[in-house]
Formats: structure tokens, sequence, C-alpha cells
């Protein structure tokens, strides 16, 4: 009588990469943002969220605490993405072209992002309203000292031209954005150097 000798069974490994937990996080906050940018804030569920990005719920909750804890750090993370975009610009630049290059640049760099912050989806969760002022403002200081070299005079931040500038720049960005076959690279510097003559020339004359 001969006895089978038994042998172990390798264990089958799962198909899932074990992400790093920062990855992981990112990983959600991607998911969360494409979300909202596609269907709006009231769609990002915790649910929604686990569903897309594969996890089980009590992985999001361990993150972000809750929900309110994932769209706020959502939207700090997407305000740094934009305000680190609009410091890249604020170079000794005494060309328009280079500025409207340089604005391109961030835009494409993160698409989604600018959407947001630029077109928020309704439902926006509290402090929205509080973090694109904060944005806006750094960038009108921003603009403000391209302007006054510019134009070889100080401007000011708060002014007339630079909000008036601003919104300009912040309106052909997100057709760009939303339409970049109708509103190509090249007619974008051609935009921003046009409204740079423009208040370029009526700052110089004050």
């Amino acid at each position: 009588m001969t006895t089978q000798r038994a042998t172990s069974v390798p264990a089958k490994k799962s198909g899932k990469r074990r992400m790093p937990a920062a990855e992981r996080r990112s990983q959600l906050l991607d998911v969360a943002r494409d979300i909202a940018a596609a269907d709006g804030f009231a769609a990002v569920t915790i649910e929604r969220v686990a569903r897309q990005s594969d996890v089980a719920r009590a992985l999001i909750y361990q993150q972000f605490s809750d929900l309110s804890g994932l769209l706020t750090t959502l939207l700090d993370r997407e305000m740094g993405i934009a305000l680190a975009g609009v410091s890249s610009v604020d170079l000794d630049i005494d060309d328009p072209d280079a500025l409207a290059h340089g604005m391109l640049s961030y835009l494409h760099a993160a698409p989604t992002s600018w959407r947001i912050m630029l077109s928020p989806p309704d439902g926006g969760p509290p402090g929205l309203r509080e973090r694109l002022e904060l944005g806006r403002n750094y960038a009108r200081q921003i603009g403000a000292r391209h302007l006054s070299r510019f134009a070889g005079v100080p401007v000011d931040p708060d002014g007339a031209t630079e909000r008036v500038m601003l919104c300009a720049i912040e309106e052909l960005a997100r057709l760009h954005l939303a339409d970049p076959d109708r509103y190509p690279d090249d007619l974008f510097r051609s935009y921003v150097r046009s409204l740079t003559d423009w208040a370029t020339g009526l700052e110089s004359q004050r």
C-alpha cells in the first residue's frame, strides 16, 4: 500500500496590488474629483467613491473620517494645485506671450482641477466660496505685479483694471478647457496679449 505524500498548495495571490497609504489617499481624491467634475459635488458619496475605487467603505472612513472630511481634503488639494499653478508664473516676465504660455502650462497640467475651481459644480461643500476668493485675491496680486512691470507704474491688485483683467482671463480659461478645439492655445495667447496691452495702456496713463 502506498501512501500519498501531502503536498502544500501555494495560496492564491490576490490580483489587487496593495497601495501605500499616501498613494491610496491620492487615488480616492482623484476619484472624488472626477465625480464632482462630471456630476456635481452632491454626487460624491462614500459609497460611490468606494465602488469606483474598488475599495471597502471602511478604508475611506479610515482615511478621511467622513464625507465632509473627504470633500474638505479634496478642496484643500485642488486649491493647492491652483495656487501652485498661479505662483509658477510669478516671475520677472516682461513678455505677455510668456505669461500666456505659463497660464496654459498650468491649465494643461491639471485640467479637471481647474474646471472645478473655475466652474464649481453644484452642491459645493462649506468653505468653497472662501477658498475661491482666496485664490482670486492671490491671482490679482500676482497679476498686479506683472502689470506694474509692463506699465512702469504701481498697479492696485484690488483696483478695477486688475479685477476686470482677472474676470476676462478666467472666462477665457473656462472656454479653453471646455472646448480646446474652438478656443485653441494660439487664440488664448492672442487674447492674453490683447488684454495685457489694454490693461498696460490704461494703467500707464494714470
